[in-house]
């Protein structure tokens, strides 16, 4: 599903030209407007730039000195009845993208927009690069820009809940491949600032090491550098014995690839509502489209041997050290392990499966 901006609904005509450009004269909402607005005390991220795509939905242009570039987006879906100048919050939930995606994935490829009509929700969809990992990169140990767990968590949060009447209590965070490991990560770094999280085919164990033949954690990693066009070492340095050396000694940065970890931070997520959702690598089709009802529970066939596409074999070798992760500390969660690959129709069919989670966990 492809959404259209409001700039492409226009009628054809002089007279129907002239007339939008009057409405758009007297409603400067719908279309792109400057701001020069202040950040919030002691927080450099400001918006620089918003463009109203249409009554619900509105795109933030967002700078700040802890991203690579010099603004980045966000995307908001907005409830009923939403103003600047509402009296009330809203709870949030906030949707990632993958490697590669960007503020615009979730509503280019999904009913997220369906979905939340029906909710008293603000969806947050923000943009950060396509190999960010939502962390904070160690640039050799030069630390410094892109920050994006603090942009997100000590900037953008704070940018919302002060100028877009977006709640400080009430949230839940969900995202895919990167984002899934993003979801999870970022809960657990803030236990207790996120109510729920969903991972769908998230990459959640950057050092699982596989004993199948498939690719290991690192792989994601160093494939996201490519994406990216960068040195995939300034994310979080190099992950150590067993991948990069053969001596049991030399672990270089593995602690900052734990610290970044789900499956080693797993104790942090106690208290948080977990949902995990993950493929086996083989294709048999979702069976499921939108506009069917809720999909059964039957898809959940946790599958032990993985198939052949090589993400979703490793995914799900990851989600599958997890799971054993969060039993370890006795932390409970839903779990649809299926057949599957790495793509959008199953990541909208577990979306649509996991959202009256989400909500029930905010109260949306």
């Amino acid at each position: 599903m492809v959404h259209k901006a409001w700039w492409g609904r226009r009628g054809g005509g002089t007279r129907a030209g002239w007339a939008l450009a009057v409405l758009a004269l007297l409603l400067p909402v719908a279309g792109t407007q400057r701001v020069e607005a202040a950040a919030p005390a002691g927080n450099p991220a400001h918006v620089v730039r918003e463009v109203r795509v249409d009554d619900r939905m509105l795109d933030l242009a967002v700078a700040s000195p802890e991203i690579d570039a010099p603004s980045k987006w966000v995307r908001l879906l907005l409830p009923r009845g939403w103003s600047r100048d509402a009296e009330r919050t809203w709870p949030t939930l906030w949707m990632l993208h993958g490697s590669g995606g960007d503020h615009r994935d979730w509503t280019d490829h999904t009913h997220i927009e369906e979905l939340a009509a029906r909710r008293d929700v603000i969806v947050v969809m923000p943009e950060t690069s396509g190999c960010s990992s939502y962390s904070d990169w160690y640039n050799d140990g030069r630390w410094g820009a892109p920050a994006w767990e603090t942009y997100l968590l000590d900037e953008l949060r704070p940018l919302l809940e002060r100028d877009y009447r977006a709640g400080t209590r009430r949230a839940a965070v969900a995202g895919l491949s990167m984002g899934g490991h993003g979801a999870l990560k970022l809960a657990a770094a803030r236990p207790g600032a996120f109510k729920a999280a969903a991972s769908y085919s998230g990459a959640v164990s950057p050092l699982h090491q596989a004993t199948d033949g498939g690719p290991s954690g690192p792989d994601a990693v160093k494939l996201g550098g490519l994406i990216c066009l960068t040195d995939w070492k300034r994310v979080w340095g190099e992950p150590g014995y067993p991948f990069d050396t053969t001596d049991p000694r030399d672990l270089r940065q593995q602690w900052l690839w734990k610290r970044n970890s789900p499956v080693e931070r797993a104790a942090s997520l106690a208290g948080t509502a977990l949902y995990l959702s993950y493929g086996n690598g083989t294709d048999e089709g979702p069976r499921w489209k939108w506009g069917d009802p809720p999909p059964p529970a039957s898809r959940c066939t946790d599958p032990a041997t993985p198939g052949m596409e090589l993400i979703e074999r490793l995914i799900h070798g990851e989600n599958r050290q997890l799971r054993a992760a969060l039993t370890r500390h006795g932390i409970p969660a839903t779990v649809c392990a299926h057949t599957g690959v790495h793509t959008w129709p199953y990541w909208e069919r577990e979306l649509s499966a996991s959202f009256p989670m989400l909500m029930g966990a905010i109260g949306g």
